[in-house]
């Protein structure tokens, strides 16, 4: 099999399993909307962004050293070994700790006292913190379909027990972070079999070391793109309410379903430069198909938009559609970043990351703090777009300096001209319209990569 083509075979898997997680979250949707008042969703929303804070700090970059050392150095059952009783014996005690300050560390997620959900959200971290432990084995070894596995059954348990404790028990947010945490448990017992092999009774201290320090670097930069990507929540909370952050975030999500497509291209894309660092041409062309795939599913998401929200959205919603274009494409040019940072980690250069994530956030900060005040989620949306517009663009012209790659600019310029000028001249027709419009960038898009020869290997 070709390289480029199993590239994207092992993004196929990972995001056919992304997309079945967030299909499953869309039929909680019309259960959401109808159950919890806007409010209460935005509540939803603060608490999964204090969850993926607290996840960022507690992994100390450890999961992307555990990674480097499973594959490339030789030592699977040292790195597992290492990694697990560290969550277990060190990690998981501290966070304990912070469950004696639930009340005033939700007075400030909050701003009011909901000291249940921290010590909730706590637990889900530490449970998380084990399970992402299992799944990075998974990957690892390239069991990619093992990992769609375990993670369904766990998403569909989750679907489930949500349904029983929002809509039987009526126990709201609560409810959705007790079913949270039951699937995780039940996820680490089904990887268990999978994994069991790399168990040891050992904590290496000088590879303790080693990871620590390939890992603590990253963790600013992680931190940066996620206050890039979940900050505006935060703002449109303090400006406009949790009414108007739980229907932005709604959007949002929809607006996400790119994100899935990234996501398992990441997951694939990582251990494809690291074994074929030189094939820059590769990845040129891997880029220009990613660019393309991204672009169609864009394509279909945004002109079926008006029909999704009708099937799975309570009306009372319905103003969040307006920022879903706007944040999927977005989620393009992150994209674009993925592809052109390759060379920052084949010549251990991330350090330079930092500073291009950094300009990205600031200038996402500052247009955040002008534009919500006045266009609430509509102005976070559209600087969401440009700042991962300004990531990407930073990011090409400083790898370029490190490792030329014949990344085809002048093919990924037209292409999204194209196809954004194509959704603004039909987005308000008719439904058959836009369906031919899908047919259209479909077809354009296939005849571009024929003519070039993209020939996919």
């Amino acid at each position: 099999m070709g390289k480029v083509r199993r590239l994207f075979k092992h993004t196929a898997v990972y995001s056919i399993g992304l997309f079945l997680k967030k299909a499953i979250g869309f039929f909680l949707i019309p259960i959401y909307t109808r159950v919890l008042p806007p409010s209460e969703y935005g509540i939803l929303a603060l608490s999964y962004l204090f969850v993926s804070f607290s996840l960022l700090f507690s992994a100390l970059g450890l999961n992307t050293a555990f990674f480097k050392w499973f594959t490339s150095e030789g030592r699977e059952k040292e790195a597992a070994s290492t990694l697990l009783w560290f969550k277990i014996f060190i990690i998981s005690p501290v966070l304990v700790f912070f469950m004696m300050f639930a009340k005033p560390i939700s007075l400030l997620v909050f701003r009011k006292s909901l000291p249940e959900l921290i010590i909730l959200s706590i637990l889900i971290v530490i449970t998380e913190n084990i399970a992402t432990f299992f799944t990075l084995i998974l990957r690892a070894e390239e069991k990619s379909f093992a990992y769609v596995l375990v993670n369904t059954v766990r998403f569909l348990l989750n679907m489930g027990l949500n349904i029983v404790f929002v809509v039987v028990f009526r126990l709201g947010v609560k409810g959705i972070l007790f079913g949270d945490l039951i699937s995780l448990v039940f996820l680490i017992i089904l990887a268990l079999p999978f994994v069991f092999k790399h168990f040891a009774w050992t904590l290496d201290r000088e590879l303790l070391k080693k990871m620590f320090g390939y890992g603590l670097p990253l963790l600013p930069l992680t931190l940066i793109m996620l206050l890039l990507e979940l900050s505006d929540r935060y703002l449109i909370n303090i400006f406009k309410g949790t009414g108007e952050a739980g229907i932005y975030t709604l959007g949002y999500q929809f607006g996400t379903i790119l994100q899935l497509f990234i996501l398992g291209f990441r997951f694939a894309w990582e251990p494809f430069f690291f074994k074929n660092p030189e094939e820059k041409e590769l990845f040129s062309r891997a880029g220009l198909l990613f660019l393309r795939i991204g672009l169609f599913m864009w394509t279909g998401l945004v002109f079926l938009l008006p029909e999704i929200f009708k099937i799975f959205v309570s009306p009372v919603y319905h103003s969040s559609m307006a920022v879903v274009s706007v944040v999927a494409a977005g989620y393009i040019f992150f994209g674009l970043h993925e592809v052109f940072s390759a060379p920052f980690f084949i010549h251990s250069r991330t350090k330079l990351l930092i500073p291009i994530a950094g300009v990205s956030f600031l200038l996402n900060f500052l247009l955040n703090l002008y534009f919500i005040p006045r266009w609430g989620g509509m102005g976070a949306a559209f600087t969401t777009l440009l700042s991962y517009f300004v990531l990407a663009v930073l990011s090409y012209i400083y790898a370029q300096k490190i490792m030329r790659v014949p990344h085809k600019l002048t093919a990924i310029t037209i292409d999204t001209v194209v196809t954004f000028l194509i959704y603004v001249l039909l987005k308000d027709t008719g439904l058959i319209v836009r369906l031919s419009a899908i047919l259209i960038v479909s077809i354009y898009l296939y005849l571009r990569s024929f003519k070039m020869n993209l020939r996919v290997r």
